[in-house]
């Protein structure tokens, strides 16, 4: 497969960084491979500091044009495909190993693809990996397997720079296949969740399981925007088919 990338499409999202170090470093990294795109979840106030400048070494510019958000799923609205990254402990969800992670990236190229990070001590949540489409780790001594952020971060960086169009590192590509966003997934499960509610299978089941694992399945199924659309609006169209026989059943009873 020949299929190239741009450097352009390529989001690395850090969640809550805790080492200013990290941080520079990260940015350092980045630039070294030619990318620029860079998110924060919950960052220091103080991220951009002088021990984060003196790590990122003629970097900081790439630090400066970062974006902070309040929350992964904010960070992800716009994003079409998510691949998460964790040492391996990681077991309610398959992991890839990076090369087929990577492999799906090249396949989704033209679409606005996110590598996720999660902070230097736990990680990232349940919650947070849910919103993931891919999780992949980085093969290493089973011995000792956990790598700094940085490192973790410049290995993945690394390996995506042999997909990027070298003739024109920063060009936009065109999507051969367009992927829903995180915008557009999450008001899909929120139709689901009001659906849900509607036929009363949240009384019988644990309703945030059960949303995880339709995630999982949707993620697993890997759907066009438009088939993601049509499903979507199918959902709406059912939710208000509901709504309304609720509403005439109770002017009946009145």
């Amino acid at each position: 497969m020949t299929t190239t990338i741009s450097a352009e499409d390529i989001y690395f999202v850090l969640v809550r960084p805790v080492f200013l170090g990290n941080i520079g470093a990260f940015a350092r990294l980045l630039k070294n491979f030619g990318f620029r795109r860079l998110r924060f979840v919950d960052a220091p106030k103080n991220y951009k500091d002088a021990e984060a400048r003196k790590m990122a070494v003629g970097a900081f510019d790439v630090l400066k044009s970062s974006e902070t958000f309040p929350t992964l799923q904010a960070a992800l609205a716009d994003i079409n495909l998510v691949v998460g990254t964790t040492a391996g402990q990681q077991r309610s969800q398959t992991l890839l190993p990076l090369s087929q992670a990577l492999e799906k990236v090249r396949a989704s190229s033209g679409n606005k693809i996110a590598i996720v990070f999660g902070d230097e001590r736990n990680g990232l949540s349940n919650e947070e990996i849910a919103l993931c489409h891919i999780l992949t780790s980085i093969e290493t001594d089973k011995q000792f397997p956990s790598l700094n952020v940085a490192q973790a971060g410049c290995v993945i960086a690394y390996e995506l720079s042999k997909m990027l169009d070298q003739s024109s590192r920063c060009s936009a590509s065109t999507a051969s296949v367009t992927l829903p966003t995180g915008e557009e997934v999450d008001e899909l499960f929120e139709q689901i969740a009001t659906l849900l509610d509607r036929i009363e299978f949240s009384r019988k089941f644990n309703k945030e399981v059960v949303t995880k694992e339709l995630r999982r399945l949707y993620y697993k199924a890997e759907p066009t925007k438009r088939e993601s659309d049509l499903l979507r609006g199918v959902l709406h169209k059912l939710n208000q088919a509901l709504e309304s026989t609720e509403a005439k059943l109770e002017i009946s009873q009145d």
